[in-house]
């Protein structure tokens, strides 16, 4: 996969180096070189540079696929702990729930003796 932006051509590729390497600082700002060097900065030899539109491809078919298979499953599964943490509101709404009042007995409020009059 390659395309021309400006005066350079842009292509996908995959790099193979040594495991105890790592890649040069380019010239271009955020940009590596394939110079692979070792923890020294030694240079140890050049990456292998392989078409990255094949390996691309595959990665997005694979993510496709799987997302085929797994999407059901996870449908399923987030049905689920909707209806569990439904059930669980419900559970806990009824138990916080007011329970109705019942009167026993009515008892009018006692009332003050009226002023007796006294004789003199």
């Amino acid at each position: 996969m390659e395309f021309n932006w400006g005066d350079s051509i842009w292509e996908l590729m995959l790099t193979k180096r040594p495991s105890d390497t790592h890649f040069s600082q380019s010239s271009t700002p955020g940009g590596k070189s394939p110079l692979a060097r070792d923890d020294d900065n030694t240079l140890n030899t050049h990456a292998v540079l392989f078409d990255g539109t094949k390996t691309a491809l595959a990665i997005a078919g694979t993510c496709f696929a799987l997302g085929v298979v797994v999407a059901p499953h996870v449908k399923s599964g987030l049905i689920s702990l909707k209806s569990k943490l439904r059930r669980r509101a419900e559970k806990t709404g009824d138990a916080e729930a007011p329970l109705p009042l019942t009167v026993v007995a009515e008892v009018e409020p006692e009332q003050p003796d009226p002023p007796r009059l006294r004789a003199v």
